[in-house]
């Protein structure tokens, strides 16, 4: 397939389910459009990485249309399909090509069903048969080989022709997200001059990946007294209440919460996170968001290995512990100790927050 392809070219791309994936996946995105800049790029996903990516997209052209689908529950007011329901929803859109950026047997069995002309996706999930190009997975022998899921990416695009030189993840700001953004500050008190830490120690159900809550709000306070800092406690709409707990905890004016919010969109985390002069996060998606807006990020990691999600913008200061019990990739310690969070140090990370915040105070 030439990348001089005419206009009627339609082709289909199944992002990721997870928030951060979908920050990876940006890459190949981009390398898409570049690669068919004339085709009908139609993105399928599930409503929350449509809100994501949503004014980047509108701002670099990387879709022309967006199929949304639900996985559990679909929730009133939106206009989303069903897994089964994707199948009909897809042949109306005729495509000639579908990118599978996900692993799931599910995604290729709609594809297929759909009659789309050209399947490419990794050979994963027992769903080789269902692929029209099963990519081979990356491997050092019989073990899977970590590779960041940038480069998983953008071996897809570059199976279909595009240019992948580029490994910079990218995120866009609309004006109605820096509007958030600068109402947020006025709310809460903020002070436009003064350096801002982001502080996000949320890992969605993945409890292995959570930095104790004690820590998180010591580290505020000292930030606070010894840098000099207001801090942003930062939460998704399931982690409000602990958000407001650390804030509490801590007990000072430049300490905030997210959580104080009534309404926590993803465009209202990017715009915070935006406006970070450095950010601390677990291995989870503000992490991804805030590299895909070049902010400094000191990246916290306990059940994960970091080779897995390295990325290639802003370097990032990684922090773990050498145990023999890491990475595990449980969801939950298995050994129930938690060791690999409750032994990364406030001041290991204070340390590296600081070193972060004199190289942003040096080159302003």
């Amino acid at each position: 397939m030439k990348n001089s392809a005419p206009t009627r070219l339609r082709i289909g791309v199944f992002l990721p389910t997870w928030l951060g994936d979908a920050c990876m996946a940006t890459p190949a995105l981009r390398a898409l459009r570049h690669g068919f800049p004339h085709a009908h790029l139609v993105g399928i996903m599930r409503p929350v990485i449509r809100e994501l990516l949503w004014s980047t997209s509108e701002h670099h052209g990387w879709f022309n249309d967006w199929v949304l689908f639900h996985k559990g529950r679909r929730r009133a007011g939106q206009e989303t399909c069903s897994r089964m329901g994707l199948i009909p929803a897809l042949a109306r859109q005729r495509l000639n090509l579908m990118l599978l950026l996900s692993n799931s047997f599910w995604t290729a069995a709609v594809s297929k069903f759909a009659g789309v002309g050209r399947v490419v996706g990794y050979a994963r999930d027992r769903r080789s048969w269902l692929l029209h190009d099963a990519v081979d997975v990356p491997r050092d022998g019989t073990q899977l080989k970590p590779v960041s899921a940038v480069d998983y990416y953008l071996k897809l695009a570059d199976r279909v022709g595009c240019p992948t030189d580029d490994r910079r993840m990218q995120l866009y700001l609309s004006s109605s997200e820096n509007e958030l953004g600068q109402r947020f500050w006025r709310t809460m008190h903020l002070d436009d001059c003064r350096r801002t830490v982001v502080i996000n120690s949320n890992a969605a159900a993945d409890t292995s990946k959570i930095w104790p809550a004690e820590y998180v709000s010591e580290l505020a306070g000292r930030l606070v007294s010894e840098q000099d800092c207001q801090v942003v406690l930062h939460c998704g709409p399931g982690e409000r209440d602990a958000a407001n707990a650390m804030a509490a905890r801590t007990n000072h004016p430049r300490v905030v919460s997210m959580g104080q919010q009534e309404q926590l969109p993803v465009g209202l985390s990017k715009a915070v996170l935006a406006r970070a002069d450095v950010v601390v996060s677990t291995d989870s998606g503000p992490r991804h968001i805030a590299v895909c807006l070049d902010r400094p990020v000191v990246s916290l990691f306990g059940s994960t290995e970091q080779a897995w999600t390295r990325t290639y913008n802003v370097p990032e200061t990684m922090l773990s512990q050498s145990l023999d019990c890491r990475p595990c990739y449980a969801r939950k310690c298995p050994l129930g100790h938690h060791r690999c969070m409750s032994e990364l140090s406030v001041d290991r990370v204070l340390a590296a927050v600081a070193g972060r915040l004199s190289t942003v105070s040096a080159a302003a």
